[in-house]
């Protein structure tokens, strides 16, 4: 459930810029790599963070693509 509403939260925050989500998402993963030890504490939120940042990016640099 989590994984839906800060995808939600990602999508409808307009306060701030990509750039800010796009920092925030990235600073998620890396909270989310830090494992206890070897193992990684729910890899399946990994996998859903990359999919937000994949995201943003792509909306950062859609109207680079538009020429």
């Amino acid at each position: 459930m989590a994984d839906k509403k800060s995808t939600k939260e990602a999508k409808q925050s307009p306060s701030q810029s990509l750039d800010q989500q796009l920092a925030a998402k990235r600073a998620e993963l890396l909270v989310a790599q830090q494992g206890l030890g070897s193992t990684l504490q729910n890899p399946h939120r990994i996998k859903a963070i990359k999919k937000e940042i994949a995201r943003i990016l792509t909306q950062i640099n859609a109207p680079k693509g538009d020429n």
